[in-house]
């Protein structure tokens, strides 16, 4: 009887662990490289969008921010007027239009240049209030405001000059030569520009003034595109006020004032 062989099975020897050639390496580095690379390219797009984004908001906050102030000046436009004293107890001087207590409401308009007398401060002192492209002559794609107190004078050519006084409303606005527009009662366009000298009985006709604003910065660009981003925001205020225009608040049966 044969023994049993009791070695153990002959068994094949475990290859060595096999690594990564350099080829492989490389070929994994630079697909890693391209995906972070279009990640961080994504995020930069979103950055660039973001900042543009807010910068066009800014621009656009800056234009509403401008009408509402005019919104809220235009509300006082002919206030304190005859009718807030006894005419029989002061001496207005001649012509009533002069007078610094009396506010003879819009005063000029044009394209370019808004302006008209009231109580905008809430005092009971009737101001001059400017709303004007490049105001004081040094900024060119702005729009300034203006206020000084009335005096007694000429409206248009008796009054302090308002240039030392303009301060920044809104800058960067494109279309410079046409901000301002106005129409009567029958939505018809009134032809600018006119003023209560030269047209008396034109200026109380008013009834919407149209305020157009594009305002483009020219250091915010798309980043698609690489244009300057835009902004483009309009408003309108309805006159009510009492002009003195067309009157100069004088008649031959006493005060007239043209909202009667």
């Amino acid at each position: 009887m044969m023994g049993t062989d009791m070695r153990a099975p002959h068994r094949q020897p475990r290859a060595a662990g096999r690594g990564f050639s350099l080829l492989e390496i490389l070929l994994v580095v630079a697909i890693v490289s391209i995906v972070v690379g279009a990640v961080l390219t994504q995020v930069e797009q979103v950055e660039q969008r973001a900042t543009a984004e807010q910068g066009k908001v800014d621009d656009f906050q800056q234009a509403r921010d401008l009408l509402d102030q005019v919104l809220r000046d235009t509300h006082q436009m002919g206030y304190p007027n005859i009718r807030n004293f006894d005419p029989t107890a002061i001496a207005f001087a001649s012509p009533q239009v002069n007078d610094y207590r009396l506010a003879v409401g819009l005063v000029k308009l044009s394209a370019t240049q808004l302006e008209f007398q009231g109580d905008v401060s809430g005092t009971g002192t009737v101001s001059v209030v400017s709303y004007a492209v490049n105001g004081d002559g040094t900024c060119a794609n702005c729009i300034e405001r203006a206020q000084v107190a009335k005096v007694t004078g000429d409206p248009v050519t008796g009054q302090p000059d308002v240039a030392d006084s303009y301060s920044l409303a809104v800058q960067n606005v494109q279309n410079t030569t046409s901000v301002f527009t106005a129409y009567d009662s029958s939505g018809n366009p009134i032809a600018l520009p006119i003023d209560i000298d030269a047209n008396p009985t034109v200026i109380p006709t008013v009834r919407v003034i149209q305020i157009n604003l594009t305002i483009e910065s020219p250091t915010i660009t798309d980043p698609k595109t690489g244009r300057p981003l835009e902004a483009d925001i309009g408003g309108r205020v309805q006159v009510v006020d009492c002009s003195m225009g067309s009157t100069g608040l004088t008649s031959t049966t006493g005060i007239s004032l043209t909202c009667q």
